[in-house]
């Protein structure tokens, strides 16, 4: 399976067989198929915050955008009110595929076999 494959499925960056994720909002500790730990440092999610944030904004301006041209009426600031209120549904999707794209990128850019070569 390619990388893109595996990471759209939420699946091990490194076996791309094991699951990331064991529940909505709950990450293995380890692959499940070749025993990787995910967390591979204290703080190593905060590069996925990054991601999620940059995730965010764009869901919610795009949907305060959609909300304005559907309704020209509303003021900009309840159409992105409105849109900030439909992103919440997506909250969950976002947190496990800013996860999920920080750990591929990090297996990329430093593979846990130590080549360092990813570039």
């Amino acid at each position: 399976m390619s990388r893109i494959g595996a990471l759209l499925r939420l699946l091990c960056p490194v076996c791309r067989k094991g699951k990331v994720f064991s529940g909505p909002l709950t990450m293995n500790p380890q692959c499940p198929s070749c025993r990787y730990v995910f967390e591979r440092e204290p703080g190593y999610y905060l590069g996925s915050l990054v991601i999620g944030y940059v995730f965010g904004v764009g869901f919610v301006a795009g949907l305060g955008f959609a909300v304005h041209a559907a309704r020209p009426s509303l003021d900009w600031e309840l159409a992105f009110a409105i849109g900030f209120v439909l992103y919440l549904g997506l909250v969950p999707a976002v947190f496990r595929y800013s996860r999920a794209i920080w750990m591929a990128f990090d297996n990329w850019l430093d593979p846990p076999g130590g080549r360092g070569d990813g570039l």
